[in-house]
């Protein structure tokens, strides 16, 4: 399934609190900013324990959802820019250019937040 159909699911009141919450953790395994433990973590802890709070879950959702829309933008203005370097004979991108189609290694929107959830070791949350 995709992101949009997971987050459909998320979403859905309807279904129980349980299967919404393996939907976000679905979403997440299709789009994992800083790793799929560490945005899991950095989203509990933007938007509270969503795996025992309704509304935590559509919080953090909603932060997921964001940093991955504000990933499409910057994918579509670095295609712009591809396109109109190409235009000028600059057939290979430079080496300094991160392509952001080789997928996301920051989190949209606040990268330095999230990438304290790499360096600092991740909480065991089962217990």
């Amino acid at each position: 399934m995709s992101f949009s159909a997971f987050s459909n699911h998320v979403r859905n009141a309807a279904l129980p609190h349980q299967r919404r919450v393996s939907a976000l953790r679905s979403c997440v395994r299709l789009y994992r900013p800083i790793g799929f433990d560490a945005t899991l973590t950095y989203l509990e802890e933007l938007a509270g324990p969503f795996p025992r709070d309704d509304q935590a879950l559509i919080g953090a959702h909603d932060q997921l959802a964001t940093s991955r829309t504000l990933w499409h933008e910057h994918l579509a203005s670095y295609a712009d820019q591809r396109r109109a370097a190409k235009r000028l004979g600059h057939r290979k991108p430079r080496k300094t250019e991160v392509n952001p189609n080789l997928g996301p290694s920051i989190w949209y929107g606040a990268p330095e937040e999230a990438a304290r959830q790499l360096v600092e070791p991740i909480k065991d949350t089962r217990a």
